[in-house]
C-alpha cells in the first residue's frame, strides 16, 4: 500500500515539473480494524503481540478488539457487526467461525498482494484447504505443540534418571511406575495428563469419521490399541485415577500446585513460569512404536479476513505483515510462538527472550515431525472429539471396557450429528 501511494504521488508525472514533483504525498486515511480474538485475547494481548508491530508499518491503522467470550460470536451475527480480522484456534475456527459464515476466502487477496503461501509449512495449508473445499479462509499465525514436561525435584528425590527425547510410550510407563509412590503422606504419580489432549492431536492420526464426515468411525482396531496403550499410565499400583484428577484443572493442579505429578503432557504455551517455583525441563512427546519420529498433530491458531469486513485489503496487509520473516522471528523469540513458516532461522528463534524458556531444552519443541491430520476435519469433528475423550476417560478409570466405550461413543457421535443436521433444516 505504501509503495502504491508513493507511485501515485510521484510516478507518471512529466519530468521537469517541479511543482508536481515536490507536491507531498497525501497521507493515507485512518482505518480502524475490528478484531475478534480468542478467549483471553484482550486488547493488551493483541496490541503487545501484533497491533504495535502492524502500526509500525501502517501507522494509519488502528484496532478495536473484541474478545470472544460466551455469546460474543452469536451477538456479532445477530447485530450484524462488521468484523475485519479473526484470530482463533483451528478448533474455534471450525466449530464457531465457519458454521456462522464469518470466514471468507482470501485467495484473491493472496494473489493481489503477492503473498507466497509456499513459505508456510504444507500441513497448515492442507488443514485449512481441507476444511474449506480448497479455499484459503485463514493463514496460520502460530502453532502449539505437545511436550512432556517433568519436575526435576521429584526425579532427584527418588533417584530416577530424567526422561529423554524420542522415548516410546512403553519407556515412559517404566519411568512413571518408579515415580508413583506414597512418601511422607504425599501420593506421587509419575504421569498425570488429560486424555483430551492425547485424543485431540493424537500421533496416530486417528479420526472420528469416515472420509466423507457423514458417519462415525471409532469402533476400530486403531482406537482400541491406542486406548490400551495409554491405560497402564493411569492404572499402576497406587495411582487410583478419577475423572476429576485426569481432566480439567486436575492435571495442572497436580503438576503446578501440589507438585505431586512428576511428568505431564501439555502444549508449549502451558510451560511453567518462574513464579510457579518448579524446577522443570521438557523433552519431546513420547513416540508410538508404529510411528517413530512422529509427534502430535498440528494445532495452529489461524488469522483470517472476516466475511463482514469493509477493509479487506487493510486486514490482509496486516496478516501478511505478521507472517513476514522479521515479525515471525520476533514473535518466536519474544512470545515463544512456534512459527508456521518453513524458514529454519525463524523457527530457531523460539523462546530466546522469554524468561521461562531460558536454559531449557527448547529443541524438544520441533524435534518430531507433526502427525498428519485425519481425512475429515470438518465442523462435526468436535462432536467426535468429545465422545472419544469421554470414552477414554471411562475406560481409563475402569467404568467400561474399550469395546463398550468405543461402541457407545460411535452411537453418540451419529446421534449428535443427526441432531445438528436436523437443526439446520
Amino acid at each position: 500500500m505504501a509503495a502504491l501511494l508513493v507511485m501515485t504521488a510521484c510516478g507518471g508525472k512529466p519530468q521537469g515539473s517541479d511543482k508536481e514533483a515536490n507536491t507531498p504525498a497525501e497521507s493515507p486515511k485512518p482505518v480502524k480494524l475490528q478484531v475478534l480474538t480468542p478467549g483471553g485475547g484482550n486488547e493488551q494481548w493483541f496490541m503487545e503481540r501484533y497491533g504495535k508491530s502492524i502500526q509500525e508499518k501502517y501507522p494509519h491503522f488502528s484496532f478495536e478488539i473484541m474478545e470472544n467470550t460466551g455469546t460474543t460470536i452469536q451477538n456479532i451475527v445477530t447485530e450484524k457487526r462488521k468484523i475485519d480480522l479473526i484470530i482463533t484456534s483451528f478448533a474455534g475456527y471450525r466449530g464457531q467461525i465457519k458454521p456462522v459464515e464469518l470466514s471468507s476466502d482470501m485467495t484473491d487477496l493472496i494473489k493481489k498482494h503477492g503473498f507466497d503461501t509456499n513459505r508456510v509449512e504444507d500441513a497448515y495449508m492442507d488443514m485449512i484447504r481441507n476444511i474449506d473445499g480448497g479455499k484459503v479462509s485463514g493463514l496460520p499465525l502460530y502453532d502449539l505443540n505437545l511436550l512432556l514436561y517433568y519436575n526435576k525435584d521429584i526425579f532427584d528425590k527418588f533417584g530416577v534418571p530424567y526422561p529423554t527425547d524420542k522415548m516410546k510410550w512403553e519407556d515412559l510407563y517404566g519411568i512413571a511406575t518408579r515415580l508413583t509412590r506414597n512418601d511422607g503422606g504425599v501420593q506421587y504419580r509419575g504421569f498425570v495428563t488429560s486424555p483430551s489432549h492425547l485424543v485431540m492431536v493424537n500421533q496416530a492420526s486417528l479420526g472420528y469419521f469416515d472420509a466423507s464426515g457423514e458417519k462415525a468411525a471409532v469402533q476400530t482396531d486403531g482406537w482400541k490399541q491406542y486406548f490400551e496403550l495409554m491405560k497402564p499410565l493411569y492404572s499402576m499400583p497406587g495411582y487410583n485415577p478419577t475423572k476429576a484428577m485426569i481432566s480439567g484443572n486436575g492435571i495442572k493442579d497436580a503438576f503446578f500446585k501440589e507438585k505431586s505429578s512428576a511428568m505431564f503432557v501439555m502444549f508449549n504455551s502451558d510451560a511453567p513460569k518462574p513464579e510457579d517455583g518448579i524446577n522443570w525441563d521438557a523433552v519431546s512427546l513420547p513416540e508410538l512404536k508404529t510411528a517413530p519420529g512422529v509427534g502430535a498433530q498440528p494445532y495452529p491458531v489461524f488469522i483470517g479476513v472476516a466475511s463482514t469486513s469493509e477493509h479487506r485489503d487493510e486486514a490482509f496487509l496486516s496478516i501478511a505483515h505478521l507472517l513476514s520473516d522479521s515479525v515471525q522471528t520476533k514473535l518466536a523469540s519474544d512470545f515463544a510462538n512456534i512459527s508456521p513458516l518453513k524458514n529454519p532461522q525463524v523457527k530457531s528463534a523460539f523462546g530466546k527472550n522469554v524468561a521461562q524458556w531460558q536454559g531449557k531444552h527448547i529443541a524438544a519443541i520441533t524435534s518430531l515431525k507433526p502427525a498428519g491430520p485425519p481425512a475429515y476435519v470438518g465442523e462435526y469433528l468436535p462432536i467426535g472429539q468429545t465422545a472419544v475423550t469421554n470414552a477414554m476417560l471411562s475406560f481409563v478409570v475402569g467404568e467400561k471396557d474399550a469395546n463398550t466405550a468405543l461402541r457407545e461413543a460411535e452411537e453418540e457421535i451419529n446421534k449428535k450429528v443427526a441432531e445438528a443436521k436436523a437443526m439446520k433444516k
